[in-house]
């Protein structure tokens, strides 16, 4: 159904009118969708349209106009929201990408629908999306990766009892498992790499064609073509003969294979079967056939494989010449093919090159951010908001945590009688002097006017304490005659310690330990009362 509750169309039935109907039905239903498409309610359902005509013209091997609505569907189902819908629309612009050659355009979107794999929820949509991905994969040659996508979107087929699903999934199987085998034979002549795979991938063609002649309607069998596979199977399995046999038995029966690319691949077989029969003039016939009609359709794995058994063909008539110059043309396609492939995987290199310095420039940029609001503008350490980050991030932790309170003694009095500027000046070399103690791990921030807290994770009471006496003293050292001749600058520290979850509590020990040491004189370095109590 649409992925609009309550639509005024059955997606469903309109499609399956689209895979069982006749050529002029499946105009009939193009002419019923663009006519919907003129009154379509919201862009879910508009791109539920979208999608049917997409599937209609796959049917009739429209490739880039597949590909076009396919694109154009994804994009309102984004602007929709529908999660699953947007996936399958992504799969099958990147299987219909991938049979035109558009490498980063299908890389794009194939990613894109492995990563969402996991969100998705509709098992039909599963077995719909791992299919296409199957596909993707047996444009670009790799049939390993794809008999792998196919057999999950199977498994999801099964898991939704979709007779029809499961029945092309099989068919799907055994087609990409008979090119892994030709592909396999192919080179295996110089590698043996034949021998060790190729009677597994066989057995695996043969089993599931079984299941396929077993399970599923002949409706459905005459839908799809069986007899394609099945004498590619006997091919494979040394018997040409009634390979080519089964061929021309089928060949006279209506609506078998209804569009150039199948029938091109059929006529591929049959110029095997008769090289293989040794009838090399008869296979040139069928071999040319098979290219002029995989000329009407834009896909260039289908030319590709038509002419390579051409050239074959020919070699073996002895047609050297003919042979010779298709070869040359199979070099040329091949090339054109190559070297716009990697045009378009350098334009993604470039791409891929600005979004990642995009996504750089943004991190500094949130980077400089963040530091903007937890940076004290006058000394550079950090201020309030960034100790409540680094504290609540180690109170998830079950850890001690130190807190030091230091205060500049008689601040006041400096600003009185020095100036303001003086007193910005003490409070900058204060920062310094303090951020060069920290640690990794550790933070220095100004907490308020003239007072600072230094933080110290997993740090204990004794610890702290002598490393805040060892900051007082530094402070006291300092030569702060340097910037005013009379000048002196000495703090006072507050210091406690406990769990890092209860850090508020910790924090207000700490202010009542540095109370104790302005209580008791300043320029010292002062526990909670009743710690020192227990200490003493």
């Amino acid at each position: 159904m649409s992925a609009v509750t309550g639509a005024r169309f059955d997606l469903a039935a309109l499609r399956e009118r689209a895979e069982t109907a006749s050529a002029q039905e499946r105009a009939n239903c193009i002419r019923e969708i663009e006519g919907a498409l003129a009154t379509a309610d919201g862009p879910a359902e508009r791109a539920d349209l979208l999608m049917c005509r997409a599937l209609v013209l796959a049917n009739q091997w429209e490739t880039r106009e597949v590909l076009q609505d396919a694109l154009a569907a994804m994009a309102l189902y984004e602007e929709a929201g529908a999660v699953d819908a947007v996936l399958n629309a992504a799969s099958l612009g990147a299987g219909y990408a991938a049979r035109l050659g558009e490498l980063s355009l299908g890389v794009e979107l194939a990613v894109r629908c492995i990563l969402g794999m996991g969100s998705l929820t509709n098992e039909t949509v599963r077995a719909d999306v791992t299919n296409r991905l199957g596909m993707f994969c047996y444009a670009f040659f790799e049939y390993d990766r794809a008999v792998e996508q196919m057999e999950v979107s199977l498994q999801a087929a099964e898991r939704c009892a979709d007779a029809r699903k499961i029945a092309r999934e099989l068919h799907n199987i055994v087609d990409t498992l008979l090119l892994a085998v030709r592909q396999d034979r192919a080179s295996g002549e110089q590698s043996g790499r034949y021998d060790r795979h190729g009677n597994d991938r066989l057995a695996k063609a043969s089993a599931a064609l079984e299941r396929l002649l077993t399970e599923s309607s002949p409706e459905y069998q005459h839908l799809l073509g069986v007899q394609r596979p099945e004498a590619e199977l006997l091919l494979e399995l040394g018997q040409p003969d009634k390979a080519l046999e089964l061929l021309r038995q089928k060949a006279g029966e209506t609506g078998l294979v209804n569009w150039a690319a199948g029938q091109s691949a059929l006529a591929v077989i049959e110029a095997r079967c008769l090289r293989a029969l040794g009838r090399p003039g008869e296979a040139v016939t069928a071999a040319r056939r098979a290219t002029a009609l995989a000329e009407r359709c834009e896909e260039y794995p289908e030319s590709m494989l038509a002419l390579d058994e051409l050239v074959a063909a020919e070699r073996d008539a002895g047609y050297v010449a003919a042979a010779l110059a298709d070869a040359v043309e199979l070099k040329r396609r091949m090339w054109v093919v190559h070297r716009g492939q990697t045009a378009q995987l350098i334009e993604q290199a470039w791409a891929r090159a600005a979004v990642e310095h995009q996504r750089q420039a943004l991190e500094a940029q949130t980077a400089a951010a963040i530091r903007s609001a937890e940076e004290d503008a006058l000394t550079r350490v950090g201020n309030r908001r960034l100790l409540e980050r680094v504290l609540g991030e180690v109170a998830q932790s079950d850890i001690q945590v130190a807190l030091l309170m230091a205060d500049i003694d008689h601040f006041k009095l400096i600003n009185d009688t020095f100036g303001h500027e003086v007193g910005d000046h003490v409070l900058r070399a204060l920062g310094r002097i303090l951020a060069s103690d920290a640690r990794t791990g550790q933070v220095v921030v100004r907490y308020g006017g003239e007072e600072f807290v230094f933080a110290l994770p997993s740090v204990d009471l004794g610890a702290a304490r002598d490393f805040a006496e060892r900051i007082r003293l530094k402070v006291l050292s300092y030569p702060w005659e340097d910037l005013e001749g009379r000048l002196g600058v000495t703090i006072s520290i507050g210091v406690a310690c406990g769990p890092a979850a209860n850090w508020p509590s910790v924090l207000a020990s700490a202010d009542r330990a540095l109370y104790l040491a302005k209580k008791r004189g300043r320029n010292r370095v002062e526990v909670p009362a009743r710690v020192a109590k227990r200490t003493a």
